[in-house]
């Protein structure tokens, strides 16, 4: 087991995030973009060498990337232009991945890039997924999807999509706020899941209502040995809610 941490989290610039990670004992960074996106270090041949110079200096792995601003431009929005901008950021960053050693992006659909039950079964829904996985799959980089569905919508996903590189990015946090059973879901994605978010539904870990003994016990049974990526809140001092919630998971979670 591997143990990541969002680079805002840390609350510190990108530059020295990095180095205080490892000093912490993480084992790697998620890289998240906003709506600016075209602005992050990300987008250019310089940007990219800096953040591989970073990793490598503080030793510290780049397992994936997080588009947030991707919501903004779904594979379901209503006008073609945001879906084909969308398609393009993924595609991009797929490219990317193999530069600073990624191999799985979360594509998020929250708020108003939510997927709604009829975008399911949409083939233009399903056929942005597709289309993005064909090169996902050249790459080897997974799409790890991260939404407000269960985990048996999910699997509708997967099934029509029939990709080998389009997964799960599974947040327990999320999925105990929307009232789902976190275990019970993790069991049930098994082997789909290819990233966790590790976060309570407040405060640090275990002040919320997730049941991490219960969890805990699923992610053994399913035998993942992947990243567990700490979205946890930073408090008053980043760097030792850092530790603390670090602390915990690796008690937890071994």
């Amino acid at each position: 087991m591997k143990y990541g941490i969002r680079d805002g989290m840390l609350r510190l610039p990108f530059e020295q995030t990095f180095a205080e990670a490892r000093r912490l004992g993480f084992d790697g960074i998620e890289i998240c973009l906003g709506g600016n996106y075209r602005e992050h270090k990300l987008w250019s041949e310089e940007g990219i060498a800096e953040i591989q110079k970073i990793s490598a200096d503080a030793n510290i792995e780049v397992p994936s990337l997080s588009p947030g601003g991707f919501t903004s431009y779904t594979f379901a929005h209503p006008d073609e232009s945001k879906r084909e901008e969308g398609k393009a950021m993924l595609k991009y960053l797929i490219e990317t991945c193999p530069k600073i050693g990624a191999y799985a992006i979360l594509v998020p659909f929250f708020g108003s890039g939510k997927i709604n039950p009829e975008d399911i079964t949409s083939p233009i829904f399903i056929g942005g997924i597709k289309e993005v996985a064909k090169v996902a799959e050249t790459h080897k980089v997974y799409l790890a999807l991260e939404s407000t569905l269960s985990a048996s919508d999910h699997l509708r996903i997967l099934e029509q999509v029939k990709s080998p590189y389009v997964k799960v990015y599974y947040d327990i946090g999320n999925a105990t706020g929307f009232g789902f059973n976190a275990a019970e879901e993790i069991k049930q994605l098994s082997s789909e899941i290819v990233v966790i978010h590790v976060k309570d539904t407040g405060g640090h870990l275990g002040e919320g209502k997730v049941n991490f003994s219960a969890v805990s016990e699923a992610i053994r049974k399913i035998k993942y040995d992947g990243y567990l990526v700490l979205e946890t809140p930073s408090g008053n001092d980043a760097s030792a809610s850092a530790a603390r919630n670090l602390a915990f998971s690796k008690k937890i979670f071994g």
